[in-house]
């Protein structure tokens, strides 16, 4: 007699997380903003510089401007963008492959920011609080190692389907 095993917790989340993610376009229109955020983030970073060589840059000046929350707030759309929408095919596999991969990055970050943690209270006079933990970058450098490892893991998912089809 078979036993019918109902869906747990996780399996729920699963499937609601898959109907929660963005159509397939969403992606390509993030992908677009994001090469357009890196470019107004360089062209920010060169004019800042230009305007600290020449003289013209006061206290004041260097608070954040307008045009680095911008930069800021369309970055995080971006990558909100870009996480949560679906591939071309999105199946079970796939959706596997993201909760792996985003366990994956998960483990890494947290082994990266212990091993940080611990050197530098170890070796500097100064000890971080948890208060102060990077809140700007950290989201970013966490989102960067998840979608290059879900593409590559994508990309040879579909090199070998391709060498199967032979």
């Amino acid at each position: 007699m078979k036993q019918h095993l109902s869906p747990g917790l996780i399996g729920r989340i699963k499937g609601l997380v898959k109907n929660w993610l963005l159509p397939h376009p969403f992606k390509i229109v993030g992908q677009v903003m994001l090469l357009l955020v890196l470019v107004a983030l360089v062209a920010s970073i060169i004019f800042t510089q230009n305007s600290i060589a020449s003289g013209d840059v006061t206290i004041d000046s260097l608070s954040i401007s307008v045009w680095q929350r911008a930069i800021s707030i369309v970055l995080y759309l971006t990558i909100f963008l870009i996480t949560c929408s679906r591939e071309k095919v999105e199946d079970e596999m796939t959706a596997a492959l993201r909760g792996e991969t985003l366990k994956e990055i998960c483990y890494l970050v947290l082994l990266v920011w212990v091993v940080a943690r611990i050197v530098v209270t170890c070796v500097t006079d100064y000890a971080p609080t948890i208060t102060h933990d990077d809140p700007i970058l950290a989201p970013f450098i966490i989102w960067a190692l998840y979608y290059g490892r879900f593409e590559r893991k994508m990309r040879n998912l579909r090199r070998q389907s391709r060498e199967f089809k032979l």
